[in-house]
């Protein structure tokens, strides 16, 4: 039962599923080899509220689920910024005769 969000920091309860993040964590092959096949007891469910969600996701550890940070934005923006840099326009002959941007 899903009663409060999975960072052990963090004391916010799970009242509303449109309220963060839920995560379904299926066994890895490596806990599957361990355990001779398929473990029911293995998949499990976790949640993350809107502010820890933000922040880091949960993943298998072993045999165990971790909190792993989600890469920073800032990284994510400057990738942006040199996707947006202004680039030369080429223009070419449409099949009516005129010219179009690209």
């Amino acid at each position: 039962m899903l009663s409060k969000c999975a960072n052990p920091a963090c004391s916010e309860k799970f009242l509303r599923l449109h309220q963060g993040k839920i995560f379904h964590l299926s066994p890895t092959p490596e806990v599957e080899a361990a355990t001779g096949g398929f473990a029911p007891a293995l998949y499990e469910r976790f949640w993350l509220c809107d502010r820890c969600s933000k922040q880091m996701t949960v993943v298998w550890g072993g045999t165990e689920a971790k909190l792993v940070p989600l890469p920073k934005p800032a990284a994510q923006s400057s990738m942006v910024a040199e996707d947006t840099e202004e680039k030369p326009r080429a223009r070419r002959r449409t099949a009516s005769g005129g010219l179009q941007w690209r």
